[in-house]
């Protein structure tokens, strides 16, 4: 178990630094520019990776068993609804106020939605069918082989 530990302990620290440490410099340099522009997605950043940080380290300390299979068919259908959640169905307004000038910003994102929930769903389906040859070779190795017969 304690390789386990070591190893979920390490990717858990380097998906830290990649997913949060430097996303969050670069979102504090370009958040000064529009502050309530990168508010909202400060906190999705956080929700992100504690989610994705969860699901690596709990996948990690679970491989080798059905429960690997399951934690990564959750995170692929957690992701997905984050995914939802965060672009606001493809949908993303703003409003910003410079001064005595407002400017109300509007993207169209359901292109790079659909992009995202397409590599989610890629990673559900071979969570499945990992799930599936994992039951499957367990329950061959429990079959009795058979007496050759002369």
């Amino acid at each position: 178990m304690l390789p386990r530990i070591v190893k979920a302990s390490i990717k858990a620290i380097l998906y830290f630094v990649f997913l949060y440490i430097l996303p969050k410099f670069l979102l504090s340099q370009v958040s000064e520019l529009a502050p309530e522009l990168f508010a909202l997605y400060g906190q999705y950043l956080n929700v992100f990776v504690g989610v994705v940080i969860f699901f690596v380290v709990a996948s990690e300390l679970t491989s080798g068993t059905i429960f690997q299979h399951a934690f990564n068919i959750g995170k692929a259908i957690i992701l997905i609804i984050f995914f939802v959640l965060a672009l606001n169905g493809g949908i993303v307004t703003f409003d910003l106020n410079l001064g005595e000038m407002g400017i109300n910003i509007w993207a169209d994102l359901r292109i790079y939605l659909a992009m995202l929930i397409t590599i989610d769903l890629l990673g559900l389906a071979k969570s499945i069918l990992q799930a599936i040859n994992f039951l499957s070779e367990k329950a061959e190795q429990q079959l009795p082989t058979p007496k050759p017969t002369q």
